[in-house]
């Protein structure tokens, strides 16, 4: 990401106040937390840079690691010059938020992390195997990425495809319609397609980072971490260990979510980070 490239790609969200940077997850663009962002930018203006996989024209060997699309926030948020932000990043985006923090601490002067991939030790210890057996692009998540139907007549057709689906069961039509208008983008037969292409989120699922836990304890900035109550991505057992990790860290558990949790309960979110950030130096 170039100085010159960071103004096109940013999205804003507005508000007034402090400079809150959001990090989206793999898969669900900037525009599908736009209820979060609304109740963020009661106190903050709320901005996000997409990550590469959003870029036009990028290609998924051009990011062999996640480190790589990390080194992208960092350059984004250095180049608006606006001073240390809060960093918020869900998924994917709190492991780019972690490590950004560690590269730039002087970008960043608080973090929440949101349902961050911090998979446990067994996990890693697994996904280290199948990589060590050339067998990554076989996992049950990359498979189902590559899997995903990729366009629809209209917005609307797709809007009702998933709102049928189980997956989505726990969300509400407002944030159901974020997500498609967001993630699907204008064909040139009329149609409607993945702005997310397949081939980058399986290509995210395969590199999951397994060295992070290594960099968790340099952390160094006033820390949040939120779960969701079912997720089986940031299980107990991680959130056990960083928080042995991050003694100084506050954590926060929000009931009936899963790993999606700020997209289906947009506004419990906001309210727990709100909170945190109320009382921290600019």
């Amino acid at each position: 990401m170039t100085q010159t490239d960071v103004p096109n790609l940013l999205h804003d969200f507005g508000g007034q106040g402090p400079v809150l940077h959001l990090a989206h997850a793999n898969g669900f663009p900037p525009g599908a937390y736009r209820l979060l962002a609304e109740t963020l930018a009661q106190e903050y203006h709320v901005i996000s840079l997409p990550a590469r996989p959003l870029w036009p024209g990028s290609q998924p060997e051009q990011a062999p690691s996640w480190r790589v699309l990390a080194h992208d926030l960092v350059e984004g948020l250095a180049s608006l010059d606006i001073g240390r932000v809060v960093g918020v990043g869900h998924s994917l985006g709190g492991v780019l938020t972690l490590w950004a923090a560690l590269e730039r601490p002087d970008l960043l002067r608080a973090i929440v992390l949101v349902d961050p991939v911090l998979l446990s030790p067994a996990w890693l210890w697994a996904v280290r195997i199948v990589r060590s057996l050339g067998l990554q692009h076989h996992l049950p998540l990359v498979q189902g990425a590559l899997r995903r139907r990729r366009q629809w007549p209209s917005r609307q057709d797709c809007f009702r495809h998933y709102r049928a689906k189980p997956f989505f069961a726990t969300w509400s039509d407002a944030a159901l319609h974020d997500y498609v208008s967001s993630a699907t983008r204008p064909r040139p037969d009329g149609q409607v397609e993945l702005a997310y292409s397949p081939e980058w989120e399986a290509h995210i699922f395969a590199t999951t980072p397994t060295d992070i836990w290594a960099d968790v304890s340099r952390l160094r900035a006033p820390t949040l971490v939120i779960r969701g109550e079912h997720s089986d991505t940031f299980t107990p057992r991680a959130q056990a260990l960083l928080a042995r990790r991050l003694p100084e860290a506050a954590f926060t558990t929000i009931s009936g979510t899963g790993h999606l949790v700020p997209l289906e309960a947009p506004a419990a979110v906001g309210a727990e980070i709100l909170r945190f950030v109320k009382d921290k130096p600019y």
